[in-house]
């Protein structure tokens, strides 16, 4: 007898990256952020504190070289610059094609409808990258990769239509341990102009 082998079904990559993002529904950790010019030569390099709770909340605080909040509780996002001495609040929008870090808290079809997906596993068999090109031309990234080591983000990059590029890199990330929500909440301290 002849018995027929059913194949396996190699999941896409935009379902491997969904089974991977799953696997995190918090997030804690510390973030290198550095921009670099289309040469490569170094714009900025700030260091940030990131608290992301699903299904939309996050923290993203710049610590060094200066002070700068940016807060969503999913609905409204708050902006605190420190050195202006201003906030400025707005309805949230959590368009992926503006906001790349809430690829994090992304699903496989909005990740699908916005990007296309290719995968690569690197040879250790531990790490995998994913690289995304925006569906629309107008989108404020030509190109966004996320590395991770088993589920665990260690990098994000993205670079623009002018070649700058942007490369996140998390340290000290903690998965999956409760969080504290007042982080997505801001009151404004006293005298700070409201936008």
């Amino acid at each position: 007898f002849a018995v027929a082998q059913e194949a396996a079904v190699e999941p896409s990559p935009v379902q491997r990256l969904q089974e991977i993002l799953q696997q995190t529904q918090t997030l804690t950790a510390e973030v290198e952020q550095l921009i670099m010019d289309q040469d490569g030569r170094e714009l900025q390099e700030a260091r940030v504190t990131l608290v992301m709770q699903k299904p939309a909340s996050f923290y993203w605080g710049i610590t060094a070289p200066y002070e700068d909040l940016m807060i969503t509780d999913g609905k409204i996002i708050w902006r605190y610059e420190p050195d202006l001495e201003q906030v400025t609040i707005a309805a949230f929008d959590d368009d992926l094609e503006r906001t790349p870090v809430m690829l994090l808290n992304g699903d496989a079809q909005s990740i699908a409808s916005s990007y296309d997906v290719t995968y690569a596993a690197f040879e250790d068999a531990v790490h995998v990258r994913f690289i995304l090109i925006p569906r629309n031309p107008d989108s404020l990234f030509d190109r966004l990769s996320l590395t991770f080591n088993g589920v665990t983000l260690e990098e994000m990059q993205f670079e623009d239509s002018l070649g700058q590029q942007t490369s996140l890199s998390f340290y000290q990330s903690v998965r999956n341990q409760p969080v504290d929500g007042s982080k997505f909440t801001f009151i404004p301290p006293a005298g700070v102009e409201v936008i």
